[in-house]
């Protein structure tokens, strides 16, 4: 039996974001999906823990020195003898954006170099929920490790996955497939982008993700499509909520608000309709501030932003 010290572990890549000011200012900002997650899960309340690796130099110990700042436990994070990776944030219209990145496949850099001992094993039983991301499980070594991780774990606590899809880091969309195909049979919570769940499951059309999602029986699944809202599927119920409208200032980072707040609402048993509310605008507010952890909200400063302004228009599907 483990005894259970945290809520959330969450694995995957650390890495510094790039991102535009204007068009010659960049800005360095804290950032891997996995390590915002679990920044926005901390400021909710929880107790949280990260596995990942960073190289060591002074982005390495940014990253470090932001985690510790918001109470997370870093015991397991690996300083290499490498780089950290680094990721440009490329803004697009409609407050969209894409990234290009520093590390494999095109140079070497800590994150993917991350190797999971037995010792990790029992850390991660330690907690309710193992929150990890496709991006980690782009590259070897770090592929195979964590699939090995979700071997040896199976069944002792949930897992959460986020695809976090940027095909610049993966050799192709068959090894892109192949590979999370393996991870999903491991997965008890998926939560990912329209535009994911229709490369990876290789269907066409909302309807057709939805029917299957359904198929696969994931204890919740998620469906995130920005501006226009998002779905939750919980066994045969099926929601969908609108965004809350904000002024937009970068979507860098929302979606991982947005996992954080499902993560929280699931480990609090709430239903469904309440947690898809707290994650839409948990991600709303994020919306409001640059960088991918500037202006991530308490549980008390959400349930205030809701009040304020109220339910988004929601139906059953």
């Amino acid at each position: 039996m483990y005894i259970v010290k945290l809520d959330v572990i969450s694995l995957g890549e650390a890495i510094i974001d790039l991102i535009p000011i204007d068009h010659f200012t960049y800005k360095a900002c804290f950032g891997g999906a996995p390590m915002n997650t679990a920044i926005a899960c901390a400021k909710l309340g929880m107790r949280v823990g990260v596995l990942t690796a960073i190289g060591r130099d002074a982005l390495g110990e940014i990253i470090v020195r932001t985690l510790n700042q918001y109470g997370i436990d870093t015991s397991r994070v690996r300083r290499l003898p490498y780089r950290t990776t680094l990721a440009f944030v490329v803004k697009l219209p409609e407050g969209e954006r894409e990234f290009f990145f520093y590390r494999k496949p095109w140079s070497l850099s800590a994150d993917t170099e991350l190797r999971l001992e037995e010792s990790d094993y029992e850390y991660v039983c330690s907690s309710k929920i193992l929150h990890l991301t496709g991006f980690s499980l782009s590259q070897e070594p770090a592929r195979s490790s964590i699939l090995t991780l979700l071997e040896n774990i199976s069944g002792k606590l949930m897992v959460s996955l986020d695809p976090t899809i940027r095909l610049d880091v993966w050799k192709s969309i068959d090894d892109l497939r192949k590979t999370m195909k393996r991870a999903i049979e491991y997965i008890d919570i998926l939560l990912a982008t329209r535009s994911e769940l229709e490369l990876l499951l290789e269907v066409r059309g909302l309807e057709k993700v939805i029917e299957s999602l359904r198929s696969m029986e994931f204890k919740v699944a998620g469906i995130k499509m920005g501006r226009l809202g998002a779905i939750l599927i919980e066994d045969e119920k099926a929601i969908y909520m609108k965004s809350f409208k904000v002024e937009v200032k970068d979507t860098v980072g929302a979606g991982d608000a947005w996992n954080a707040a499902v993560l929280f609402g699931i480990s609090k048993g709430d239903k469904i309709e309440d947690i898809l509310c707290l994650a839409n605008a948990v991600a709303a507010i994020k919306c409001m501030h640059v960088g991918a952890i500037s202006g991530l909200p308490t549980y008390e400063e959400v349930l205030k932003f809701i009040s304020v302004k109220g339910i988004p228009e929601y139906r059953y599907l």
